[in-house]
């Protein structure tokens, strides 16, 4: 009896053995990282929730180690990400009870490729201006500010981003803002941005120039011109100055600030076309304002030529105040245009004459000089001072028979004195008689 409910213990214990639960051993595990997305820089602080993480000896991305990481607790570690490319990888954490691994992603920088709308006048709000890229953050937007050195940012609103990620939209407020060029600058949550230099001009309509002449007013295709004096007013800055023709890209030239009222400059003209253009002078944050003519001629055209001659020959001639010879001489292959001339010659007067030189033609000049009489000077009067001197009588003997003065027509009185005169001379004459005898 008693070996019969041994057996029975013993069979009920090995069934009480058979269903008894063993608990099984912990493993490590990821359940999250936030935030699940970061730059390819690195950098990132990230959360990684899960469990079985005491003791953990390493956190990597993608193999490469985390830059930093600390076990707050078993069941959370925070790590700084490294950097690394753009893509979706894998985040491994090692402990002792073995391995866990959950994804995180690496996100290129947004990227800004055009916008809609370039610029404004600071007397409005700009609406709708697409901004295009790609990058752009879809869940949280970015942020979207105009920048210019020395001025305070202008931040756009009402922005909206499609699912896409590649299209901003959204509005600038440049009323009464300073103008000229702004950098557009897009940043995401991340950090990670974008900018597009001098994107976006603020333009001021109260400050257009005025222009009135360009010289010369051609230059030959293939070649590069040199703009001497390009008048007009209200010139500020470096405008920017370009040659526009319907149809065809602008030709941007170099060119310096003479004055408010001068530009000099050059155009290059290489593998241009030939023809018309208009003048277009712009200050930085204003309309261009265009109208003067310049004319590309083609490297074919025939040029003219000028012959000089004067009279009398041997006069010096200045061609645009460049010395180009001696007349009689004949100046060759002349660029169609409008010149300024000069000739001088010693002993005459300077002559000078504006002509137009067409192409294909000869251009004759004669100059007739006028001789340049030397001045004279009247002499200068000299005083001469006569001093007259008093000086003792001296007596002479004559011998000169006076004679008897003729009577005029209308006898004077006698005079008494005149009658003893007369008497003293006959007596005088009778003692020189006697003395002879």
């Amino acid at each position: 009896m008693v070996k019969r409910n041994s057996m029975i213990l013993a069979g009920a214990l090995v069934l009480a053995l058979a269903f008894l639960v063993v608990p099984a051993a912990a493993v490590v595990a990821i359940g999250s990282i936030a935030p699940a997305s970061g730059p390819i820089a690195g950098g990132t602080t990230v959360i990684i929730t899960g469990t079985e993480f005491t003791g953990a000896t390493s956190v990597t991305f993608d193999s490469t180690p985390a830059s930093s990481f600390t076990v707050n607790s078993d069941t959370q570690i925070t790590a700084t990400t490294p950097a690394h490319g753009a893509g979706v990888i894998t985040v491994v954490v090692t402990a002792p009870g073995g391995t866990g691994s959950f994804t995180y992603s690496y996100v290129s920088p947004p990227t800004i490729t055009s916008l809609s709308q370039t610029d404004g006048y600071n007397t409005s709000i700009v609406s709708n201006v697409n901004i295009l890229g790609s990058g752009f953050s879809s869940s949280v937007y970015p942020t979207v500010v105009l920048r210019r050195s020395g001025s305070s940012n202008i931040s756009a609103g009402s922005i909206s981003v499609n699912s896409a990620g590649d299209t901003i939209v959204c509005t600038f407020d440049i009323i009464n803002k300073p103008a000229g060029a702004w950098d557009v600058i897009v940043t995401n949550p991340d950090g990670q941005y974008a900018i597009r230099t001098s994107g976006f001009e603020i333009k001021s309509s109260s400050a257009d120039v005025t222009l009135t002449s360009i010289y010369p007013v051609n230059g030959v295709a293939n070649s590069t011109v040199s703009i001497t004096n390009l008048a007009g007013t209200g010139f500020t800055g470096t405008p920017q100055v370009y040659l526009k023709r319907t149809n065809y890209n602008n030709i941007y030239g170099t060119f310096s600030t003479v004055s408010a009222t001068k530009l000099t400059g050059t155009f290059n003209l290489n593998n241009q076309i030939p023809g018309p253009y208009s003048v277009c002078v712009q200050n930085s944050g204003t309309d261009a304002v265009c109208g003067l003519t310049f004319t590309i001629l083609s490297s074919t055209t025939a040029n003219g030529s000028i012959y000089f001659t004067s009279s009398p020959s041997g006069a010096t001639v200045y061609v645009d105040n460049v010395n180009k010879g001696t007349t009689p001489f004949t100046l060759e292959n002349v660029i169609p245009d409008y010149y300024n001339i000069k000739m001088q010659r010693t002993s005459y007067l300077d002559w000078a004459q504006r002509i137009q030189v067409t192409a294909g033609n000869e251009t004759n000049v004669n100059a007739a000089l006028n001789y340049q009489y030397a001045t004279t000077t009247a002499p200068t009067a000299t005083t001469i001072i006569v001093t007259t001197a008093t000086l003792p009588p001296t007596t002479v003997k004559s011998t000169a028979v006076v004679p008897t003065p003729w009577p005029s027509d209308t006898p004077a009185p006698e005079s008494p004195v005149g009658i003893f005169v007369l008497i003293g001379a006959l007596a005088s004459v009778m003692v020189l008689l006697r003395k002879k005898q």
